[in-house]
């Protein structure tokens, strides 16, 4: 159980840290110096994804053999282990067991799985180091995530959502700044408020569908299937939910967006005046320049 929740918490953590990586559609300078985020999230997340598919795997073989086999085999192949999980037989499982996922369709593969095992395989993962004594070092993880943005499209409701986080976000600093705990919360707010990019979300996005399938799958598995084989469903809560409410919930940090939109409304009737001074000194200080 802890080490599927060890998988489950490190793909989590990939996939929320992915969708911070600034790629944007604008014009605005980002500098590589920002960009680590990408390794970071790449890291967890591939750590987290080998360990997933290596657990279903292992605990499909129990379930034929009675036994759980060594995966050292499959080392880190990400799609060879995507492709393995995919081939396992589940025409063992109970007939009353929970529907089957099938594997996701992703119009970015090949690109995006060679990526990760690229990644995985220490090409990625060490590339920078490596790029300090080799010149011929093949620095590419960057320029495949930004290729891989390039195409796809983010959807209206993460737009959305991005929207109504920041703007929570933003009237918390505003009441903390005009109740003098400025110093004190920024600190704190600066922990919530990571930019959010909609392009790096939607290939992170693609990253998330794979591990949730494994994920469910694995639960298939370990559905009341054997009186040795924990409910590992419920280690793989989190990863479980479609792409945007994992997004909604794990991500941007919204719990209920109706109650977050009504208490909104209520704060601006309220103190819908705070920043109005700030916004009409801007609009001197424009008009004596």
């Amino acid at each position: 159980m802890s080490e599927t929740l060890f998988a489950s918490e490190l793909v989590e953590s990939g996939v929320s840290r992915l969708c911070t990586v600034p790629i944007r559609d604008d014009s605005w300078p980002v500098g590589n110096d920002r960009m680590y985020s990408l390794h970071v999230g790449l890291h967890s997340y591939v750590t987290g994804l080998e360990r997933l598919c290596k657990l279903t795997i292992a605990c499909h073989g129990f379930l034929v053999t009675g036994g759980f086999s060594s995966m050292k085999k499959y080392g880190h192949r990400i799609g060879g282990l995507l492709d393995a999980v995919e081939s396992l037989d589940l025409r063992i499982l109970p007939q009353d067991v929970r529907t089957v996922p099938a594997r996701p369709n992703d119009d970015l593969d090949p690109t995006l799985t060679e990526a990760l095992e690229r990644f995985a395989n220490g090409a990625g993962r060490y590339e920078h180091l490596d790029s300090l004594w080799d010149q011929k070092a093949d620095v590419a993880t960057l320029k495949t995530w930004t290729e891989l943005c390039g195409r796809v499209v983010p959807s209206e409701r993460v737009r959305e959502l991005i929207s109504l986080r920041n703007l929570v976000v933003e009237r918390m600093r505003l009441l903390s700044t005009h109740g003098h705990l400025e110093g004190s919360a920024y600190a704190l707010l600066e922990s919530l408020d990571p930019y959010l990019s909609e392009l790096s979300t939607a290939v992170a996005f693609r990253l998330y569908d794979k591990a949730r399938w494994v994920a469910k799958t694995l639960d298939c598995l370990t559905y009341y299937t054997h009186q040795e084989l924990p409910l590992l469903g419920e280690a793989v809560e989190a990863i479980r939910p479609p792409a945007e409410s994992f997004f909604q919930y794990s991500v941007a940090r919204i719990e209920d967006e109706q109650a977050t939109i009504e208490d909104l409304e209520s704060h601006f009737e309220r103190f819908g005046h705070l920043g109005e001074d700030d916004d009409e000194d801007e609009d001197e200080d424009e008009k004596e320049g």
